[in-house]
């Protein structure tokens, strides 16, 4: 298990190199010298840093609504366990068959993959999901451990809301909802605003240095279980 984490690992450094350039191709990457002239890498400053204000705000609002619907989520499967145990029980299943419960339990899973793809669609975590996704297919063998050590806890498999049983425990604590709100809050209120200030005043390393470790906080807090 070790040798195939240490594996897993490697495969997703190497990876994230090429997930790194397929981003560079985005719509809204845009190709800049970078021998050009001083004036010009100074006014560059000046842009990025204002920019870097819009990337907090945008990427904390999309962050908060999937705490949101993670925590929706996490209600509905509750709700679909508690309904489950009137019209899904060994009595009630051949007449009911479930079809609340289910359908609860559907609404949870469209909630959560809603809340996933929020977290996970920024704050740079989106090149890393790419980066995972080619580890796995590089590799069919991968269990479902190792998987998660490369891609993360999120989301989750349709079957932990949806699979047999009264009691669908994986869906209710995915990972700790309060550690994504702090961790995204101190990223998008602290540490990028001075990361933007940073890059306005010429310091650009400086910014860059400190955007990461905020964006490094967030991606921390998306993978703690």
């Amino acid at each position: 298990m070790r040798t195939r984490n240490v594996l897993a690992t490697a495969l997703a450094a190497a990876l994230a190199v090429s997930g790194a350039a397929r981003a560079e191709r985005l719509d809204w990457q845009v190709e800049e010298r970078a021998d050009a002239p001083l004036p010009v890498r100074a006014a560059r400053n000046v842009r990025d840093g204002f920019l870097t204000f819009g990337d907090a705000y945008f990427d904390a609002n999309t962050a908060f609504f999937g705490v949101f619907c993670l925590a929706a989520s996490q209600l509905s499967i509750g709700f679909a366990d508690l309904v489950g145990l009137a019209d899904d029980n060994p009595v009630t299943q051949h007449v009911t068959k479930g079809f609340f419960s289910k359908n609860l339990a559907k609404t949870a899973y469209l909630w959560h993959v809603a809340g996933a793809e929020s977290l996970l669609g920024g704050h740079g975590m989106e090149v890393e999901r790419w980066a995972a996704e080619d580890v796995a297919s590089l590799n069919p063998l991968f269990s479902e451990e190792d998987r998660a050590a490369v891609g993360g806890p999120l989301p989750l498999d349709p079957l932990d809301f949806v699979g047999e049983g009264y009691f669908h425990g994986r869906a209710y604590r995915p990972h700790v909802l309060l550690l994504d709100l702090g961790a995204v809050a101190v990223a998008d209120v602290a540490y990028r605003p001075v990361a933007g200030v940073l890059r306005i005043v010429q310091l650009r390393a400086a910014g860059d240095a400190v955007e990461r470790s905020g964006n490094d906080l967030v991606r921390r807090a998306v993978r703690t279980w």
